[in-house]
């Protein structure tokens, strides 16, 4: 379980930050709400977006079936590259700053082994 720190804003400028637990795999995810809360996560969230999707379309001018075939093929992230793909492509870059790093290495090892790709990105970004 990866913690994020996370801001909120209220509309008249209050804010406040927290951290919050969000799993980093499915496995993660249905060990810590099961695999109906999981799925209802998955759902929820996906409908939202879905919703949004079909809001802007609908906004161009889009017809019912245009909004439709959009929806069908939304794919989360698009063209982008999953987390494990950044993480690599991160880990070749900076390999020379890793091997000088004995410490670094060793996290990055861990967090390898663990399928941890998110905090990969973060910690190599970071360099």
């Amino acid at each position: 379980m990866e913690l994020r720190e996370e801001i909120v804003r209220t509309q008249d400028g209050q804010e406040w930050s927290f951290s919050m637990p969000l799993p980093e795999t499915l496995e993660e995810a249905q060990d810590v709400y099961g695999a109906d809360g999981a799925l209802y996560l998955l759902v929820s969230g996906l409908k939202v977006k879905l919703q949004a999707i079909a809001r802007e379309a609908f906004k161009r001018g889009a017809s019912r079936e245009d909004v439709e075939r959009l929806v069908k093929d939304y794919r989360p992230g698009g063209q982008k590259k999953s987390m494990k793909e950044r993480a690599m492509e991160l880990i070749t870059e900076k390999a020379d700053l890793i091997k000088n790093d004995p410490e670094m290495k060793e996290e990055l090892q861990a967090l390898f082994v663990r399928g941890r790709w998110g905090q990969i990105v973060e910690k190599l970004e970071q360099l």
